[in-house]
């Protein structure tokens, strides 16, 4: 048994050093074998060149860079997941929202649970939104009211459809592969899931902000975020279906 954690980048030299630094720290802490896999969308802020380095020290950081390719989230993490060796997969983002001290969570529960998703929205979680209680003053009100549309929609024992915090058993990919634009990837994988009965289970987590640069998914109102945005919805009514009918 082991660890793959699946770090996809896109202009973070900001902090992938500290990250991958604090991965390896955590996952030593289990006595686990784990390897690192960085898959870049050709970086041009000299991404590439720190993680090269740490590679030569560091045999367990593997650089897999996607050249004079369209960006796309969902092909970086089945590129990861092609890689990979290891029998549990962590995928996570590499900007520090996702605080790297907490994958060690996952070990307890790796046993049990064929899919394991930090979610933001339960109960101990810093975007705790039933009714209408926030911990947190978030700027993504899109993403709770989005979140809300699939669990009225989906399955309500979820509460995270957007997560991309999550550890799933290398198994699941022997016939499927991610499929989608940004995190539209995530609930097909979500519904895939629950419809071939793998088992579930989420775990509150307190996101933080960005300690640098920006993010992937059009933060800001502009073409891209339209684009975006319709993914995510055509997304949803695609799997609502595919629930109503219990069919891939």
């Amino acid at each position: 048994m082991g660890y793959t954690v699946i770090l996809p980048t896109l202009n973070e030299s900001g902090h992938i050093v500290s990250l991958i630094k604090d991965i390896g720290s955590a996952l030593s802490e289990l006595k686990q074998k784990y390897e690192i896999i960085i898959v870049d969308d050709n970086s041009s802020d000299g991404t590439i060149d720190l993680v090269r380095k740490i590679g030569k020290e560091k045999p367990e950081v593997q650089l897999f860079v996607r050249e004079n390719k369209k960006k796309n989230l969902a092909k970086s993490i089945n590129l990861g997941i092609q890689k990979s060796k290891y029998e549990n997969i962590i995928w996570m983002d590499a900007d520090f929202q996702h605080p790297p001290d907490i994958i060690k969570l996952f070990h307890n529960y790796q046993e049990k649970f064929d899919l394991i998703i930090f979610s933001r929205f339960l109960k101990d979680s810093t975007r705790y939104f039933d009714n209408n209680i926030s911990k947190k003053k978030t700027n993504e009100p899109q993403s709770i009211f989005f979140n809300k549309l699939c669990r009225s929609l989906l399955y309500k024992d979820i509460t995270d459809y957007t997560s991309g915090f999550i550890c799933i058993k290398k198994k699941i990919f022997e016939n499927y592969m991610l499929k989608g634009y940004y995190g539209d990837y995530f609930i097909n994988l979500i519904i895939y899931s629950r419809l071939k009965n793998y088992s579930i289970i989420e775990l509150p987590f307190a996101d933080k902000e960005r300690s640098s640069g920006y993010g992937k998914t059009a933060p800001e109102f502009s073409f891209r975020y339209l684009v975006v945005s319709l993914n995510y919805i055509l997304s949803l009514l695609q799997n609502y279906f595919k629930k109503k009918l219990k069919v891939l």
